[in-house]
């Protein structure tokens, strides 16, 4: 004869208190439970001692509160027939919900986690029949011999839903838990950090208006008034999570969308898209699941952001937070929890790997019933499985390892761009051909498909820059993924121009190197045969050491002016070979490519730069060095020139330099960093500064020296795009040529230096930020 299992009461212990961990725990719960009922909005009230969550959702009939909400453990929706009998008006209503928040059937055990007594309240959705259940869950303790089913709760008819203060009623479908002898203190405290706490149960990127969710605390009103302009000290009022509206375009994203046998993915830098691809979905345990996945890094520009919007810095605030149909699993994201082994991969490589501390992000899962399984102790993640890790696998190779390859490779590279708020430290050549690089890596791979990239940084770059060749291979292969024909034949062209021009200078470099030489040499005659004492020669090098640049006019010897004289036929010889090079394809009947003269036209304004820099050596300085390259002290030589060279053009007042006591040897080039303080020299007059000031200091937390420039002029007007200045040809004056600051920026970059904006600046005028970073000879 078959025997029977008996369950004792306690059973409600179980499942109930000492499964659902805390109070916040419980009204999750409560709330995932309104999810799953399709309701729009959720109002939850504390008053009078009493809680009460309300739902628009599609209710309960007497049928549904017996056959279902009193049978422990069962669940319709694991079952498929958790929406069975909706009227086709209900249908039509809702949204198409992604799957179910819930599946276990003891989530309702919450309300005893809260409170002592539960009366539930329920409408069923196209009727006006209203059902009432109460429960007093003492009865279920003290007698753990009592068999759990022998205890009877009331269900009865009710006349009408109750009233609930500061909530309007329903007026269809609803479902009303009225929990009270509450187990605990619901004091302010308490109170904030529930809606902290239900704040991150928010998808930030689900579609808008999918559930809403309200606080009422009618006691707190006062509390709110006094904290009004704090957001995160008011209790009352809807519960949003409002990530997205404060980062957005302010940090570096990357998508991920996982969805049968096919994954897309997009990458943005501040709002600039970088690329988009396809690729076959290489997890075959994660077919039958729609993933959308959204990893961001922020720099310390975000993070500040973030901090200074959100009343809490990121890493308190969690980090890459896990949906499973539309509701957060705990603990996954909170602060210390490495669910994806983020910072345990990092601790393996610190200087090339992102950590949790620097991310922030969801990934969102819709899949069938039991695809994915909750822990039972509601705060313990996702049971483990093959799925499990390969999800985990998705998050590490997918999304987390190309995301750092673009910020490892791209912009910590600038060690600027970690102030950045915008893009536009990715215009210079040297960022794009480090962006070329990495789509070139990525789309190298078997099986991706390159869809969309940005075809203003992803193009040829100058041929000035220092890793053109680099850039160029990398275009080739974007180029011939892609098909892109027009690319191939630009890439072409340019190399065609760089082999040009490279040979050009070459043969006047050895031609003016070869005069250069020869005129030294019998200047060197002429100081021995003048019997110069050792003495001499030594007082003579100590005083160039003093000074690189002497303004005295019968100080220039002709070794100097041959040095300048070299420099002048370099640079003139590549603004003839460009005009010849145009010339001849006009004469020839050929079609010129607008961007390739875009090109040439800019490449002979900063050849024409140097050639005015230079112009300004040999009228007022007796430039000692060699003019091409130098290894010298690169704050003195910017305070000579700014107060000795360039204050004689501006005038003698206008500039003023403090280098701090600090030195930096570095290799450059003399004539370009000229080019670099006559642009920012001169756009400071044309905004009517009378005065601009160069500020020499140590980074933040660096060994890099920064140079602050600020002048009291107009600054910059509110139609001009920041986050473009540094483009080429873009220019905030109705005059201006947009070439200035491109160039300044360019020089700086191939020097491993950068500049930008001071993000901190507020009132007149304008002040930049140039960072140079110590270079190993």
């Amino acid at each position: 004869m078959a025997k029977y299992f008996r369950i004792s009461s306690s059973l409600k212990d179980i499942i109930g208190r000492d499964l659902i961990t805390n109070d916040f725990v419980a009204v999750f719960e409560l709330v995932k439970n309104s999810f799953d009922a399709h309701a729009r909005r959720v109002d939850i009230v504390l008053a009078d001692g009493t809680l009460w969550i309300v739902d628009d959702g599609k209710g309960m009939s007497e049928e549904d509160l017996l056959e279902k909400w009193l049978f422990v453990a069962f669940s319709a929706k694991a079952t498929g027939g958790e929406d069975d009998g909706l009227s086709q008006d209900f249908r039509d209503k809702i949204a198409v919900r992604r799957g179910y928040a819930g599946n276990k059937g003891i989530g309702r055990f919450s309300c005893d986690r809260l409170g002592k007594s539960l009366v539930l309240h329920s409408r069923q959705e196209g009727t006006r029949a209203c059902n009432r259940l109460t429960v007093n869950w003492e009865d279920f303790e003290g007698r753990p011999e009592d068999e759990f089913g022998s205890i009877g709760v009331a269900v009865e008819p009710a006349s009408a839903l109750p009233a609930v203060p500061d909530v309007p009623p329903p007026r269809d479908g609803a479902t009303i838990l009225e929990i009270s002898s509450l187990r605990e203190v619901w004091d302010r405290p308490k109170l904030l950090k529930l809606k902290e706490y239900l704040a991150k149960l928010v998808d930030p990127f689900a579609p808008k208006g999918e559930m809403e969710v309200y606080l009422h605390a009618p006691a707190e009103l006062e509390g709110d008034n006094a904290a009004k302009g704090k957001p995160k000290a008011i209790v009352n009022g809807p519960v949003a999570n409002t990530i997205l509206d404060v980062l957005e375009g302010k940090t570096t994203q990357l998508s991920v969308q996982l969805e049968g046998g096919a994954i897309h993915s997009t990458l943005r830098d501040r709002d600039r898209l970088i690329y988009r691809v396809r690729e076959d979905n290489p997890y075959p345990e994660l077919e039958g699941a729609q993933i959308s996945a959204d990893l961001l890094y922020l720099n310390r520009s975000a993070k500040a952001t973030f901090t200074r919007r959100m009343g809490i810095e990121p890493v308190k605030f969690g980090s890459v937070f896990l949906f499973l149909n539309g509701f957060r699993v705990f603990p996954i994201g909170e602060e210390g929890n490495d669910e994806f082994g983020i910072d345990r991969r990092k601790q393996q490589g610190y200087a090339r790997y992102l950590g949790t501390r620097d991310l922030l992000g969801r990934i969102d899962i819709v899949a069938p019933q039991r695809f994915f399984m909750e822990a039972s102790s509601r705060d313990n993640g996702l049971v483990e499985g093959p799925r499990t890790e390969a999800l985990r696998q998705l998050v590490l190779r997918t999304l987390l390892t190309r995301l750092e390859r673009y910020v490892v490779d791209v912009t910590w590279v600038d060690s600027l761009d970690q102030e950045r708020s915008d893009a536009s430290g990715l215009t210079t050549d040297d960022a794009r051909s480090r962006i070329i690089q990495v789509v070139k890596n990525l789309v190298g791979r078997k099986g991706v498909e390159l869809l969309e990239y940005d075809t203003e940084l992803i193009d040829t770059i100058s041929d000035r820059a220092g890793e053109f060749e680099r850039a160029m291979e990398g275009l080739s292969v974007v180029a011939e993924r892609t098909g892109d024909v027009r690319l191939l034949e630009r890439i072409e062209r340019s190399r065609r121009r760089y082999a040009e021009l490279n040979a050009s200078a070459a043969e006047a470099a050895a031609k003016a190197k070869e005069e250069a030489r020869r005129r030294a040499a019998a200047e060197a005659q002429a100081r021995a045969e003048a019997k110069r004492a050792d003495v001499a020669e030594q007082r003579f090098k100590d005083e160039q050491r003093r000074s690189l640049l002497l303004t005295s006019l019968e100080a220039r010897d002709s070794e100097t002016l041959t040095l300048l004289h070299h420099q002048v036929v370099i640079y003139a010889t590549a603004i003839q070979d460009a005009v010849a090079n145009n010339l001849r394809a006009i004469a020839d009947g050929d079609l010129i490519d607008p961007v390739e003269l875009a090109a040439d036209l800019e490449h002979i304004s900063f050849q024409n730069s140097r050639i005015l820099a230079v112009t300004r050596f040999a009228t007022q300085a007796n430039f000692k060095l060699d003019a091409d390259q130098a290894s010298i002290d690169i704050v003195q030589y910017m305070s000579e020139y700014v107060m000795n060279v360039a204050s004689l053009f501006e005038g003698e007042r206008f500039a003023t330099f403090d280098d701090g006591g600090n030195t930096m040897v570095s290799k450059f080039k003399p004539i370009d960093i000229a080019i670099v303080i006559d642009n920012l020299m001169s756009n400071a007059r044309k905004a009517q500064a009378t005065k601009i000031h160069f500020q020499v200091r140590r980074a933040h937390k660096s060994q890099a020296l920064e140079m602050l420039i600020e002048d009291n002029g107009r600054g910059i007007s509110d139609r001009v795009d920041r986050a473009r200045i540094f483009d080429k040809g873009y220019s905030g004056a109705e005059s201006g040529s947009g070439l200035g600051l491109y160039h300044a920026a360019q020089v700086l970059s191939q020097m491993g230096g950068s500049i930008a904006l001071d993000p901190e600046h507020q009132g007149r005028g304008t002040r930049f930020i140039v960072r140079l970073p110590r270079q190993k000879d």
